[in-house]
């Protein structure tokens, strides 16, 4: 590869899930407001997806500059053209996830001299799954980072409390930009949105449980029709949609997923991405925190915005909790994004100077 870049960002950005592709979109476009070049740089192919998938498709119309996936030897090549590199958001520090692409995700392939940050990379949870056996490797290669960041709250108590490190919490790249920029991907939208008022249920786990959840909102609300949304990997969508007993809609891609939560009367979803873009769109929701993907990042978004009233953790607190249908007071929400905003872009820029 011989073009030059002033980054190289690394992470899931490739894979078919709406969050990690909004997100670390996110980042690319701040970053490039800061007049940074960004190499994205795809993590090594070891799953079954196809080849033509929508976030490859996405990928290719929004990137400069992208790498095809590449082994781990031929990571180390990646020095020859990136002047730092950096770890995105998403849950790479989950053992769990990282263990699968050996210690690519701590950033192992970047040679010593080159500058190393984190923004906003998560555990997943409020506990730490690396064996004790692999955190004195681990430790070492945090220590190789110039900066770090942690998206949770409780990821900088696991780095002070078990790695000696020090990381300091910013928000998801997704509340770097203005609403603007998701504006935009919508307006790309190709979907036939309904005519009537709707409630959109975006669900990545579906369970009889949300599917109660769906129809008591459904039926609170007056009987409002329902559009189903599920996780971006289509090979799942059967799947899934059998799980949720209800209609879905079909080969749903990014800008469709922002284009229905902008026009969307309220949201239901166990999608933490969904939440936050629903904050961005100053849109009535009602949060069900996902277990299976951990309650962390919940937990911490729900404390960072007080916004922990909307959340359901069972159908029946769409009605024993009568606060959960009101409207999220957007005046403090959207001055809590914006000093927020400030702060992580200033933390951002002070990270990637030359």
């Amino acid at each position: 590869m011989s073009a030059k870049y002033d980054i190289g960002l690394f992470g899931l950005w490739n894979q078919c899930n709406y969050g990690s592709i909004i997100t670390y979109y996110a980042l690319n476009r701040t970053l490039e407001s800061m007049g940074k070049t960004v190499l994205m740089i795809d993590r090594p192919n070891r799953n079954t997806e196809e080849t033509n998938t929508h976030a490859k498709k996405f990928a290719a119309e929004n990137y400069k500059g992208m790498t095809m996936p590449m082994n781990n030897a031929d990571l180390h090549r990646l020095n020859q053209c990136c002047d730092m590199f950096m770890t995105g958001s998403d849950q790479l520090w989950n053992y769990s996830v990282s263990k699968n692409y050996g210690k690519l995700f701590y950033l192992d392939f970047a040679a010593d001299c080159k500058r190393k940050i984190s923004y906003a990379t998560s555990f997943g949870h409020e506990i730490d799954f690396a064996p004790e056996s692999q955190r004195k490797l681990l430790q070492g290669y945090f220590r190789r980072f110039d900066r770090i960041s942690v998206r949770e709250d409780n990821g900088v108590d696991i780095l002070k409390d078990i790695y000696g490190i020090n990381a300091e919490q910013v928000t998801d790249p997704v509340f770097l930009c203005d609403k603007k920029v998701y504006d935009d991907l919508a307006d790309k939208s190709k979907i036939k949105l309904p005519k009537e008022k709707y409630i959109l249920s975006c669900l990545i786990d579906p369970t009889e449980d949300k599917k109660i959840s769906i129809n008591t909102l459904s039926n609170v609300m007056n009987g409002m029709k329902t559009v189903n949304v599920l996780d971006g990997l289509y090979r799942l969508s059967d799947k899934n949609a059998e799980k949720l007993g209800m209609e879905r809609e079909k080969g749903v891609e990014t800008a469709d997923w922002i284009n229905y939560i902008r026009n969307a009367e309220m949201i239901i979803t166990d999608s933490y991405h969904t939440v936050c873009l629903a904050m961005i769109f100053k849109k009535n929701f009602v949060a069900l925190p996902n277990k299976f993907r951990g309650y962390s990042r919940f937990d911490s978004v729900g404390r960072l915005f007080n916004i922990t009233g909307k959340f359901a953790y069972e159908a029946e607190d769409l009605l024993r909790n009568p606060d959960i249908m009101l409207e999220p007071d957007y005046k403090a929400i959207s001055a809590k994004i914006s000093s927020e905003q400030k702060r992580c872009k200033e933390w951002l820029s002070k990270s990637v100077k030359s």
